[in-house]
């Protein structure tokens, strides 16, 4: 397995990926799923950012990706990011969500992100919420039945991590 730098050639698999927990999971709040055209553009203004967009890859396989993206749109936000990190729904268990958010944590520039945002929906498995804390991110409070998505209301907790260099 190799983390690199995603690419236009990525984002058809990116976008598989996400499609799957558009379609069957509340983790994201999106009802339709984003071409892999919308996520090259994406990934290319994330990484025109100065901010990483990974990928996990196995031969040509994308496993999974992870990004730093803007967390709010106003000027006042932009030292603040926000992560994402999926992965292809075979390759769960396997620690790649945490060398992910390792290497997010570590490829970032700490002179432009000074704190990063976890927006986690809350389901039955807790496992997000346990993979940012083993990475430092600490509980900044819940948003209580903000999403409806597959019939149901979701809440959202909120993570914080604060980037030591910066």
């Amino acid at each position: 397995m190799t983390l690199r730098t995603a690419t236009t050639d990525d984002c058809a698999q990116i976008a598989e990926i996400y499609q799957h927990y558009v379609e069957h999971t509340v983790i994201t709040f999106d009802y339709e799923s984003p071409s892999a055209q919308d996520w090259d553009h994406k990934r290319s203004t994330i990484i025109d950012r100065g901010r990483p967009f990974l990928v996990a890859v196995e031969g040509t396989t994308v496993l999974g990706f992870a990004y730093l993206a803007e967390f709010r749109t106003k000027q006042a936000y932009d030292w603040t990011t926000e992560d994402t990190i999926y992965l292809r729904p075979d390759a769960t268990g396997r620690g790649l969500g945490s060398t992910l958010l390792r290497a997010l944590l570590t490829d970032l520039d700490p002179t432009s992100v000074r704190r990063i945002i976890a927006v986690i929906a809350v389901i039955e498995s807790d496992a997000s919420i346990r993979l940012h804390e083993r990475a430092g991110f600490v509980d900044a409070g819940t948003l209580r039945r903000v999403g409806f998505k597959h019939d149901r209301w979701v809440d959202c907790v909120f993570m914080q991590y604060d980037v030591p260099e910066a």
